[in-house]
């Protein structure tokens, strides 16, 4: 399942610097961020499949010194225990806690560098990794992001928490460039290796036209494994504003052979629902639309996706609603129904579920 809410550890790194003039100082003008955390999601399955589901708490703690001649250092925490469980959904054996932020970091007007466990978002390379990322602005209107992860961790406020575990035999490398050739148009490009796993290059062009947004994306992987067919992926999706409706819809095409084949080995951004089972298989073919608005403060949503394969399909609808409920207290549920035509190890897709989450922010 998709992340519900950014760990307040890792939104300390985003947020604004804090100046100080001696180590002493860092420390004290240091910043503590948190949230606390209720999920519980149920799984109805189809025929003889045991129906699943968990309860969980989680906790976030994150400390972020001040800067010191561009230094800081950053710490994070997460915690989540097992409340309730039904036929195996939370998963036994999984830790208490982990240390997801652990890192130094040197920014200047040019350029950022950050050692340590972090958070990465990019087009295929997300969550928690043992990385080096070095960040270049002083391009104007280009961010250059150049990083080597060697371990990596998918843990998250909705779900057992697990190790960092070893990406291949030497981690994973990334070159990653942006460029803004004017407020609405932005292209990006980039370049992966995973030692011995595969090796990826991919671009995405973001642009705006009389208000409907555009966003194309290519990416297409070279197997290292021997007779393993490479993957590919091209996606389009749109975006219009209707009042204060927004409406949304797309397209997506994988690579007849394999698939994206590695392609989401370390994250993905591109499959468009909550589930999204079949959209990454080979010669699958996915259409999607959706829409969001919000009524008397609630947030509401709406996406209906229908994969296809040769003969083969797989339709996925959620419904979702979210509701700031007091300052830095906020509630959200969705609910999902999947009919599939599809087989995972022999046993069928078709399944609904829903997920429901409370979390205090500090």
């Amino acid at each position: 399942m998709k992340k519900l809410t950014m760990s307040l550890a890792v939104a300390s790194i985003l947020g604004s610097t804090v100046y100080a003039s001696s180590i002493e100082d860092a420390f004290a003008k240091g910043k503590v961020t948190g949230e606390l955390s209720v999920y519980t999601t149920s799984v109805n399955n189809s025929g003889s499949t045991p129906d699943t589901g968990y309860s969980l708490g989680a906790i976030s703690l994150g400390y972020e010194t001040a800067s010191v001649d561009g230094f800081k250092a950053s710490v994070g925490f997460m915690g989540a225990t097992e409340l309730s469980d039904k036929n195996g959904g939370y998963v036994d054996g999984a830790p208490k806690s982990i240390m997801n932020i652990a890192n130094v970091s040197y920014a200047s007007d040019k350029y950022t560098v950050i050692a340590g466990k972090q958070a990465i978002d990019l087009e295929w390379i997300e969550d928690y990794h043992e990385a080096v990322v070095g960040v270049v602005t002083a391009i104007p209107n280009a961010t250059i992001i150049v990083g080597h992860t060697e371990r990596k961790t998918g843990s998250a406020n909705d779900a057992s928490l697990a190790e960092f575990s070893k990406i291949g035999t030497k981690g994973a490398s990334v070159i990653d460039a942006t460029y803004s050739i004017n407020e609405t148009t932005k292209v990006n490009g980039y370049y992966m290796d995973a030692s011995e796993v595969f090796s990826a290059i991919g671009g995405k062009v973001s642009t705006e036209v009389s208000g409907l947004g555009i966003i194309g994306k290519y990416a297409q992987s070279s197997e290292d494994a021997v007779s393993t067919a490479n993957g590919k992926i091209m996606a389009l999706d749109l975006t219009y504003k209707v009042g204060e409706i927004g409406l949304n819809g797309g397209y997506i095409k994988t690579g007849k052979d394999n698939g994206i084949g590695s392609l989401s080995t370390l994250g993905d951004k591109i499959s468009p629902a909550d589930s999204g089972l079949a959209v990454y298989n080979a010669d699958a073919k996915t259409m999607y639309v959706g829409a969001s608005t919000n009524v008397a403060g609630f947030d509401l949503g709406a996406i209906y996706a229908k994969t296809k394969v040769a003969a083969s399909d797989e339709k996925e609808l959620n419904l979702s609603i979210g509701k700031e409920i007091a300052k830095n207290f906020k509630a959200k549920a969705l609910y999902a129904n999947i009919t599939s035509d599809f087989t995972t190890s022999g046993v069928s897709n078709d399944k609904s579920y829903y997920f429901a989450q409370l979390v205090y922010s500090f």
